[in-house]
């Protein structure tokens, strides 16, 4: 009756494990989704869109003309020399804006909005592949989830035909024995895969903002693996497409910007001052309108180290650049290369491979029924077969995994 007490164990755990929903298609829809969903809700994605509106709100703040300045001042002198000269001064003085600082500095301001809109872009697709990479995990989950459900139905039939062949007096029990032990051990593996499961879950409703326990239907891999595109195309793409490639070029604009800044703040500084004496006493006031210029030539040479500064920052920007251009073009050669090798596989697993291990399981299976072959050979038949189908699941999430880290280097989103 021992195999009576596994077969219902494990079927009972089957059965608790198999969801009430119809699995879901792990598709670009539902990845397309889920990667929204996460730029919407994760606090780096939000984080990084806040910095954004600063830097638009920082464009706005460029001021063309400085404040101006008021003054008094009062005299303490005979009264006939205050009824002459006034004894109240009243001053303004207005400075004038430098040519072209304003458009530097304006211009920086907007290579900088730029550049943070293009961090943001990137805080959201990483958030986003991140999500979609737990996604495709949790579908594999579920793969393996219901393989491993099927290899504990088969090893429930294989257990009561073993029982029922061992009634025979002309049979022992080892087999009914072994296969029990097989059972138990399927049923505890299927459980410990339920428990991985609710773990990749609940770090994806982490994710994505939801409740940790939000429960998710049971997903499905495709049957095919995706197309994948050509790294020499997408290498292409990187200066377009690549946000942290857009952001430094951004920056290299505002090293530029802060060159040109530099060289207009050396120029002098010009205001218009009116100046007015009047006395307390009554009068007439005098008024007198001039030009003020500051003199910065005593500052020559600490301005033009300013400017060399700046120059340097703008070469070292540009070759910023390009060396993140070739890291990027690596990791694109990395990416398509797995993601073509997983193909591969994915499809091999699914053609001539599996069909050969299912005609061998099945010959070994007929053949243990009738007693020509050893329970050995049956349990090494099926694992084999279990094994490949496992692979050929594992090869297709690899290889999704592989597209969603090429779609975080040269993203088509815009």
């Amino acid at each position: 009756m021992k195999s009576i007490y596994y077969l219902l164990a494990g079927l009972t755990v089957a059965t608790h494990l198999l969801p009430a929903q119809d699995a879901r298609l792990l598709d670009e829809s539902l990845l397309t989704e889920l990667r929204a969903e996460a730029s919407r809700r994760h606090p780096a994605a939000l984080s990084a869109q806040l910095r954004a509106t600063a830097a638009e709100a920082d464009t706005h703040s460029i001021r063309l003309w400085d404040d101006p300045m008021v003054g008094i001042s009062l005299m303490a002198a005979e009264r006939a020399m205050r009824r002459s000269d006034g004894d109240v001064r009243l001053s303004f003085e207005q400075p004038l804006p430098k040519p072209g600082l304003y458009q530097a500095t304006r211009a920086k301001a907007e290579s900088i909005r730029r550049a943070t809109q293009e961090n943001s872009r990137s805080a959201s697709l990483l958030v986003g592949v991140t999500t979609a990479k737990d996604a495709i995990e949790l579908a594999l989950a579920d793969e393996s989830t219901t393989l491993l459900r099927d290899q504990l139905k088969w090893f429930a039939e294989m257990t009561e035909n073993a029982r029922q062949r061992s009634i025979s007096p002309d049979s022992n029990s080892i087999d009914a024995l072994r296969l029990e032990s097989e059972l138990a051990r399927a049923t505890q593996v299927l459980a410990a895969s339920q428990r991985t499961r609710e773990r990749i879950a609940q770090s994806l409703n982490l994710q994505l903002g939801r409740p940790m326990e939000s429960a998710w239907p049971r997903l499905q891999l495709g049957e095919k693996p995706s197309p994948t595109p050509l790294a020499s195309a997408e290498i292409a793409r990187i200066t377009r497409a690549n946000p942290q490639v857009r952001s430094l070029r951004e920056m290299a604009i505002v090293s530029s910007a802060e060159t040109e800044i530099t060289q207009r703040a050396r120029l002098p500084q010009f205001s218009v001052s009116v100046d007015t004496n009047l006395y307390s006493g009554g009068g007439i006031p005098t008024a007198a309108v001039g030009l003020k210029m500051s003199l910065p030539y005593f500052n020559r040479s600490s301005t033009q180290a300013a400017i060399q500064a700046a120059q340097i920052r703008e070469k070292a920007a540009v070759n910023d650049i390009e060396s993140t251009r070739l890291i990027i073009a690596n990791d694109i050669l990395t990416a398509t290369t797995d993601a073509t090798n997983a193909a591969a596989q994915a499809d091999a697993y699914s053609g001539e491979i599996y069909q050969h291990a299912l005609a061998a399981a099945e010959a070994v299976e007929n053949s243990w029924i009738s007693s020509k072959s050893s329970l050995s050979d049956l349990l090494d038949a099926r694992r084999q077969l279990f094994s490949i189908r496992l692979e050929q699941r594992r090869y297709l999430a690899m290889q999704l995994a592989a597209l969603e880290e090429l779609n975080l280097l040269v993203p088509h989103s815009p």
